[in-house]
């Protein structure tokens, strides 16, 4: 026997829940939009992290790096140094 629910019938059904039964399942069949976006924005965010850390061969360490900006830092026969928050 196959039941088929019409859209009155439906509607009527969903007349007869309470309204924080009516709030809870409308919550729950449509995604607001902003949460939509907040979830692209962190996927996003994801894969930028994700790319930032990935590490090709041949690429510098930051140490190499760190090292090469010092030495290219002399100015008319005077150097300058700076000192990276994470040295002592």
């Amino acid at each position: 026997m196959k039941t088929t629910l019409s859209l009155e019938n439906i509607l009527h059904m969903l007349s007869g829940l309470s309204l924080s039964n009516r709030q809870w399942l409308a919550e729950h069949l449509v995604e607001p939009e902003e949460l939509e976006q907040i979830k692209q924005r962190k996927s996003d965010e994801e894969f930028v992290r994700e790319l930032q850390a990935l590490h090709y061969e041949g690429e510098p360490s930051a140490e190499e790096l760190k090292k090469s900006l010092r030495d290219s830092h002399h100015f008319g026969g005077r150097e300058i140094k700076y000192k990276y928050t994470d040295e002592k």
